[in-house]
């Protein structure tokens, strides 16, 4: 049954993503807010929730579940302004990562308030999470708003997947999560977030739900690297957007020993891109960004807010720090000589200079995994972005 909070006009959201349908739609789904036509202007906005969290993935981003300094969290009223100025600056997708599990209890009611928020700004919103705390009633809630469930998925397997959200080095062994998580996708599909008929006409979208993993391997006892494949298959299958990469070294994955060596990484890819192409009909070309999907290309339209303020470019440029939003605004950092540069793709090094496939627009190298110092000092000093390349590369 859907909450008495949930009185949307679906009409009113059908009218506004009609418009921009055009723009975001292709024939295999991804996540949405990607693949922008660039207006020079912010259109995304991403912004942590509280990392409280149950669970102890070695490879997090945010180092969820370890402690907060609550004081300096952000308010819902913090937030709500946030909201309302990056709307005025053109968001129209907004991104819910949490630094933690957006939807554990004692987040709950914060990420609803800010996807009502949303629903009533008319801002799409993608929201990962865990999906072990969806039940019926607020898959029902969820489904009547503007909202793109993307759920973690490392593995189908029960206890694989509880072994990749577990942790022994820091005593936390998960049990159970994968039984539930599986449970959650069950009853996500029943209430039709993976119905094409329905996303489509509704949010001018292909599909409202997603599986979000990174390909990981310890090249020992801890890996999903042949299961990336049934993976992919059950995505195509279903209607459900295929969001993988790879492990992003911030927070814990920075040491973490999942990383998956370039070479096998490629391989993966293109095993994934040939099944695709002969299965599926769908053509692509295999980028050091999404699996299956377009290169990344929020360098043009983003920003990451932390649950403490912090503004960066991105969830993996973190050492670009642009301000704080109790100090600055977002159309400040918006305009910084930081991310001028940024958006105007001045970079150097090898993808800069050297590849063929950035010159032509096919490649946008990933601030978070194919740069070298990437800080403040660097780019004010020098004036570009320093790339390393990629297996990729092609000469111009």
């Amino acid at each position: 049954m859907i909450g008495l909070y949930v009185q949307i006009e679906i009409g009113l959201f059908e009218k506004y993503f009609n418009k921009t349908r055009g723009e975001i739609m292709t024939q295999v789904p991804y996540q949405h807010g990607l693949q922008r036509i660039n207006t020079g202007g912010l259109q995304s906005l991403w912004m942590e929730t509280p990392g409280y969290c149950n669970l102890a993935c070695p490879y997090c981003f945010a180092c969820g579940g370890e402690p907060l300094r609550t004081e300096e969290l952000l308010t819902f009223e913090d937030i709500e302004k946030i909201l309302v100025e990056a709307k005025k600056m053109g968001m129209d997708v907004f991104g819910i990562p949490g630094a933690g599990e957006p939807l554990l209890p004692i987040n709950r009611e914060l990420t609803m308030r800010i996807i009502r928020k949303c629903a009533e700004l008319q801002v799409f919103v993608a929201l990962f999470t865990t999906g072990e705390f969806i039940t019926p009633d607020l898959a029902a809630e969820l489904y009547a708003l503007p909202v793109e469930i993307l759920l973690k998925c490392n593995s189908f397997n029960p206890e694989l997947q509880d072994a990749f959200v577990s942790d022994a080095s820091r005593g936390r062994i998960i049990h159970g999560f994968g039984d539930k998580r599986n449970r959650t996708l069950e009853l996500l599909m029943q209430v039709g977030f993976n119905d094409e008929t329905a996303c489509m006409k509704d949010f001018g979208r292909k599909s409202r739900l997603a599986l979000v993993t990174s390909i990981m391997t310890d090249e020992k006892c801890l890996s999903n690297l042949d299961e990336i494949v049934s993976i992919f298959r059950f995505c195509r299958e279903h209607n459900i957007i295929f969001d993988c990469d790879s492990v992003l070294k911030r927070g814990r994955g920075a040491s973490c020993n999942l990383h998956t060596q370039d070479e096998l990484y490629r391989d993966k890819l293109l095993e994934l891109q040939k099944i695709d192409r002969e299965e599926y009909g769908n053509d692509w070309n295999i980028t050091q960004s999404y699996a299956g999907g377009p290169a990344c290309d929020r360098y043009a339209h983003h920003l990451y807010v932390t649950q403490y303020g912090e503004i960066f470019p991105c969830i993996g440029a973190t050492g670009v720090k642009l301000g704080n939003i109790c100090d600055v605004s977002l159309q400040q950092a918006w305009e910084s000589r930081e991310m001028q540069i940024i958006h105007a793709r001045q970079y150097g090094g090898k993808c800069g200079k050297e590849c063929a496939n950035f010159a032509e627009g096919k490649c946008n190298p990933c601030l978070g995994r194919r740069t070298v110092n990437l800080t403040n000092e660097f780019l004010l000093t020098n004036g570009y972005v320093e790339t390393i390349g990629c297996w990729n590369f092609r000469k111009k």
